[in-house]
């Protein structure tokens, strides 16, 4: 059972397969996506979706096949860029509601919810579950409310994305996550749980504790990162 009271969690090769969003969310969001600038580009463009669209640079807003070039392109390379994040959550959310969107997590990744969020006390297990994703922080509510075993959002205490802490690259990101989970935390007492090794790296260099997670379709590790640091297959070890 890890010691530390509070984890951070990555999404995409972490909790669930990188397949997930790259094979299903990104197709769903490209298919969508003409059907949404029609919207905005007809005589009376949807109120909620004008905000997102007049997020994106003026220069690309000129007309539909240039806008939609330019968010393809975006979409297609997955630049972390905060306009795309927040319309690609808009686009998700009707996807999820109406139930064609459904989270796959690991299996390992529901039991290891039940211990931290189930149990009563710190020694019986209890922890604090943050999530650190690129994805916007709507997009993070909206796949933990409608996983394939249903709306895990309860036990979550909070959403950090690269709007609210930052690159996930850099280790102010982490010094600031940390100051907003309690001024009097310290940093030994997160563990962050990420595939990628330059954010574990950037967060032990804030003073966390950091396990890259190896999943299938993850990256290939190098023999200097499995020297360099902790490696886990899964949350069992952790619970």
């Amino acid at each position: 059972m890890i010691s530390q009271k509070y984890v951070v969690l990555d999404i995409e090769g972490t909790v669930c397969a990188i397949s997930f969003v790259k094979d299903i969310l990104f197709p769903y969001f490209l298919e969508a996506l003409p059907s949404k600038l029609n919207d905005h580009f007809s005589s009376c463009p949807p109120p909620d979706l004008q905000p997102y669209i007049d997020a994106f640079p003026p220069t690309v807003r000129t007309s539909y096949d240039c806008l939609y070039a330019y968010i393809r392109d975006l979409t297609i390379a997955d630049k972390k860029v905060s306009e795309l994040k927040a319309l690609q959550g808009y686009v998700w959310r009707k996807g999820y509601e109406t139930g064609e969107l459904q989270a796959p997590l690991f299996p390992d990744v529901y039991k290891a919810f039940d211990l931290w969020t189930g149990a009563s006390s710190f020694e019986e297990g209890k922890r604090n579950i943050y999530i650190y994703s690129s994805g916007s922080v709507d997009a993070q509510i909206l796949l933990f409310a409608h996983t394939e075993q249903g709306d895990l959002t309860g036990g979550i205490q909070g959403y950090f994305d690269t709007v609210s802490a930052g690159l996930k690259t850099e280790i102010t990101s982490y010094v600031k996550i940390a100051e907003q989970i309690g001024n009097e935390v310290d940093p030994s007492e997160i563990l962050f749980l990420s595939d990628n090794v330059k954010e574990i790296t950037a967060a032990k260099e804030a003073g966390w504790e950091a396990y890259i997670v190896e999943r299938p379709g993850n990256a290939p590790l190098s023999e200097e990162d499995r020297k360099a640091h902790k490696v886990i297959q899964n949350f069992e070890s952790l619970i």
